[in-house]
């Protein structure tokens, strides 16, 4: 039998570390260790991607295109001829799937949604290509609902698929305050400390840590030493808006900005906190949460995106109104005010059974060998 080929294409996988690179490099290791027991072989493009990480992808395996878009579009054409499973990574090389289709019309496509970039309708190449799709994969049952609602796409089409901890990622064995971190952050050790991990962008105005700075301001009247670390790179736009809203509510003192924070430091920034807070309103999952749970940290999302999967809708965490600036200012209360540490190990545990890339491996297999390697 002829093995048959797989090909992912995606904008960026090594290049940034959002969660949706995050989520690539994963699924690109879980294709890779698939290929000999389902028996096919995978490749993998990505057009700002200057290199691989060989953790995930043997470097053979993979081209990036370090940001030169024509030759990637023209490249990623010339593979649809020889490809059986094409896998679109992102929305935004919806061109490139509608031609498989055209050239390839018996081949499988497969497009990977994974939030905001479907919660409004779409046009052109972005809504043929939701047509042509034979199998859309939703990080969660919230996209999945909003591909439904906003784009009129069939419910049978859209598979859940949801996030997964990155196989590499550092699971902590003793749920400690790092010391080096306290000392690089003036803390003192009786502070209490909420963290946020994500990125900063003036075109982005979901995630709610702005929301968080304002309920912040009540909390300090209340007499609590506090510290809020707000980690994530920031662009010119962002870290002037967010400076202006600490110095409007009077948190100078208490908001530390820790701008990019590298891989090998952000489990001992999780292990600082003492709650993650991000009451955000168009996360269409949020890896974010998973690494804090995986680290033991108490989290609070929002209740009104696709956090609620990721906290397995309360079970693991709080969910809040992120609108209400009562419910997050309470919610913040009660945990900081509860000692949250003998249920880290637990919450690690549950978090880790859930969301393991061994779980998010079997999914996958199961979704290759049923509609796409062998449909």
């Amino acid at each position: 039998m002829q093995q048959r080929k797989i090909h992912f294409i995606v904008l960026s996988s090594f290049s940034a570390t959002g969660g949706i690179e995050k989520f690539n490099r994963a699924f690109m290791k879980a294709l890779v260790q698939l290929q000999q027991p389902l028996c096919f072989t995978a490749s993998f493009a990505g057009m700002y991607d200057h290199g691989v990480n060989a953790q995930y992808v043997p470097a053979k395996s993979f081209k990036g295109f370090g940001g030169s878009r024509i030759l990637f579009v023209l490249q990623s054409l010339l593979q649809c001829f020889s490809t059986d499973v094409l896998i679109i990574g992102h929305m935004n090389l919806a061109l490139i799937g509608v031609f498989y289709k055209l050239v390839k019309p018996k081949g499988k496509l497969t497009v990977i949604c994974h939030g905001i970039e479907v919660f409004e309708p779409v046009s052109g190449f972005k809504k043929k290509l939701l047509q042509k799709a034979d199998r859309i994969l939703a990080v969660s049952h919230y996209t999945r609902q909003q591909l439904i609602a906003q784009q009129e796409v069939a419910a049978e089409k859209i598979t859940v698929f949801p996030n997964t901890i990155d196989p590499f990622f550092q699971l902590p064995l003793i749920f400690k305050k790092p010391g080096y971190l306290q000392q690089r952050y003036h803390l003192t050790g009786d502070e209490k400390i909420i963290f946020t991990l994500t990125r900063l962008k003036s075109e982005e105005g979901y995630k709610g840590y702005d929301k968080l700075i304002a309920a912040l301001q009540t909390y300090k009247q209340k007499g609590v030493v506090f510290k809020y670390i707000l980690a994530g790179k920031a662009d010119d736009a962002e870290e002037q808006r967010i400076q202006a809203l600490i110095a409007q509510n009077g948190l100078e003192e208490e908001v530390i900005m820790t701008g990019f924070i590298p891989d090998e430091e952000v489990t001992d920034h999780y292990l600082l906190g003492d709650v993650f807070a991000m009451p955000s309103k168009g996360e269409g999952f949020g890896i974010v949460f998973l690494e804090a749970m995986a680290c033991g940290l108490p989290v609070i999302a929002g209740n009104k995106d696709g956090s609620t999967e990721a906290l397995q809708f309360g079970q693991l965490g709080t969910l809040i109104d992120p609108d209400s600036h009562e419910e997050l200012f309470h919610a913040l209360e009660h945990i900081l005010a509860s000692n949250e540490i003998p249920r880290a190990k637990e919450l690690q545990q549950q978090v880790t059974q859930l969301f393991s890339f061994e779980q998010f491996q079997n999914r996958l297999q199961q979704i290759l060998k049923t509609e796409m390697v062998y449909a």
